[in-house]
């Protein structure tokens, strides 16, 4: 099923002349269409429970894969012929068990993914059948140390046949981040310190109330985009660049014109109530909030949008996101800036999105059903 396209003036502010010197800049307008296209769940019905807060695309973006948590179950929906096209059930408990809770996914080529648990990873075929388990807790490397509570807290990326993973290393306890290199082929570990994710902690609140403790903390991504990590992060807009052949990690700056370039505010870490840890969190999120840049090889750019959510008076109700106004910047593959722009037609946060045949994909529920706005320029 498709809605109408519509077709939008987004006002973007661009740079110009090819100076390497700061440029003069120029309000332009560029033109770009807005459609809807909904995916057929045939009989069956997609999970978006959790918002597609656990999924992975593959390297082709011909397949998104969504992991229902509740019944243990990996939904293939090809996006080519908008369809779901398969549920694989795993098993929870046993040999070619997963564990009770996955915290996230990642692909490894075509017929292979890793799932994540608090104890550690399995790769796994799509035959269900497990190939192999990664372990750090307990493990010896050679090179540098794994600190205690130490761990990938978020997706990270399998590389050399499964032999090596790359991801960033958090603490929750000491509330540092390296990027780590892990050969468990090799038994070796390699790190490096990330400059600027260190502030990530001062955008962090914990509530405690007796045996629970409930932790929201800055977002941090790493990405494979043509033999490169990205790595950012939702405070700062400056992103981390890690060659994997030549080894070696540098930084990448620039500077957004119509938003500021980080969060800025001071903020209370702990609360002891629910009140205060929402008040907190409104007042964190009303600052700008960056997302990861997306890739899109057709045009050879990468689109990054941000946001900053609009406080309310009224409580939402169950199911409702709060209203944002969302940016969108354009950068060339040097990460040049080449316009940013308000899409006053999006107000929600496109979380879940990526770069598919020229058009930027962001997923979206519609009354309970897995929908995707499509923006092409």
């Amino acid at each position: 099923m498709k809605n109408t396209l519509t077709v939008f003036s987004l006002l973007f502010l661009m740079a110009c002349g090819s100076s390497e010197k700061e440029s003069a800049m120029d309000y332009k307008t560029m033109n770009f269409s807005m459609d809807t296209v909904m995916v057929d769940p045939g009989q069956e019905i997609i999970n978006l429970k959790n918002n597609l807060w656990i999924s992975d695309i593959s390297k082709d973006k011909k397949y998104l894969f969504n992991w229902d948590q509740d019944n243990s179950i990996l939904e293939k929906i090809n996006l080519d012929e908008l369809r779901l096209e398969e549920k694989l059930t795993f098993e929870k408990e046993g040999p070619n068990g997963i564990g009770s809770y996955i915290s996230w996914i990642s692909l490894l080529g075509e017929d292979q993914i890793l799932f994540a648990n608090f104890q550690d990873m399995g790769l796994f075929g799509f035959n269900k059948e497990k190939i192999k388990t990664y372990t750090l807790k307990g493990q010896e490397f050679e090179g540098d140390s794994l600190e205690q509570y130490e761990s990938f807290n978020r997706r990270a990326i399998l590389t050399n046949e499964g032999n090596n993973i790359y991801g960033i290393l958090g603490n929750w306890t000491s509330k540092t981040h390296t990027l780590a290199k892990v050969d468990f082929k090799n038994k070796t570990l390699k790190k490096h310190a990330l400059p600027g994710f260190e502030k990530l902690a001062d955008f962090s609140v914990m509530l405690q109330t007796g045996q629970m403790t409930m932790i929201s903390a800055a977002d941090q991504k790493i990405q494979e985009i043509e033999g490169k990590l990205i790595l950012s992060n939702s405070v700062f807009n400056s992103l981390l660049i890690y060659d994997l052949d030549m080894d070696s990690l540098y930084q990448v700056e620039y500077n957004n014109a119509l938003t500021k370039n980080s969060k800025t505010g001071k903020y209370q870490n702990q609360v002891e109530s629910d009140a205060e840890f929402q008040r907190v969190m409104t007042d964190i999120n009303a600052e700008i909030t960056f997302l990861a840049p997306v890739w899109d090889p057709k045009n050879q750019k990468f689109y990054r949008f941000s946001y900053e959510s609009i406080p309310s008076d009224v409580p939402l109700e169950e199911g409702e996101r709060a209203k944002s106004r969302v940016f969108l910047t354009v950068l060339d593959k040097e990460f040049k800036i080449l316009g940013e722009g308000l899409v006053s037609e999006l107000q929600e946060v496109p979380n879940t999105h990526f770069v598919k045949d020229g058009k930027i994909w962001i997923a979206k529920n519609i009354e309970d059903e897995l929908g995707f706005v499509r923006l092409s320029f």
